[in-house]
C-alpha cells in the first residue's frame, strides 16, 4: 500500500488492526487476572503458586498487543531485516536478564526477564515502524 501511494489507507488499516489486537487482548488479560488463580488450581495445588508469574507475563503480553502486528507490517514493507534484528535484540535482552535475574529471584526473575524482553521488542517495533515507514503502530495516539 505504501508502494501504491495509499499511506492514509494503510495508516487506517494499521490503527484498526492494533485496536482489534489490543482490546480483545486486554479483555482476556483482565479475565485471566480474575480467574487465573482458580484456573491454575484446577491443575493441582502447586499450580496456583504460579499466579504471580502469570501476572508478570501479562504485562509483557499487553505491551506486545499494544503494537499489534507491527512485525508483519514491517515484513510486508520489505523491512524483514529490521524485524529479524529486533527479535535478535529481544532474545539478547531476555538471555542477559535471565542470567542476571534467575539466580537472584528464581522463576519470578525468569518471568520478569521475559516480560522485559517483550516490552523492549514492542518499543523497538513501534520505533522502527515509525521511523522507517512513517506509521504510528501503537494503541495510543497516532
Amino acid at each position: 500500500m505504501l508502494v501504491a501511494g495509499e499511506r492514509a489507507k494503510l495508516a487506517d488499516f494499521v490503527a484498526d488492526t492494533i485496536r482489534w489486537t489490543f482490546w480483545p487482548s486486554l479483555a482476556l488479560a483482565l479475565g485471566l487476572i480474575v480467574v487465573g488463580k482458580p484456573l491454575l488450581a484446577l491443575f493441582g495445588p502447586g499450580f496456583a503458586d504460579g499466579f504471580p508469574l502469570m501476572l508478570v507475563l501479562v504485562i509483557g503480553l499487553m505491551a506486545r498487543a499494544s503494537v499489534g502486528p507491527a512485525e508483519r507490517l514491517l515484513s510486508m514493507q520489505g523491512e524483514q531485516r529490521a524485524s529479524a534484528a529486533i527479535y535478535a535484540g529481544a532474545f539478547a535482552v531476555n538471555l542477559v536478564l535471565c542470567l542476571i535475574l534467575i539466580p537472584r529471584f528464581g522463576l519470578i526473575g525468569a518471568a520478569g526477564a521475559t516480560a522485559s524482553a517483550i516490552v523492549c521488542e514492542s518499543i523497538l517495533l513501534f520505533t522502527v515502524a515509525r521511523s522507517r515507514l512513517g506509521l504510528h503502530a501503537f494503541i495510543v495516539g497516532g
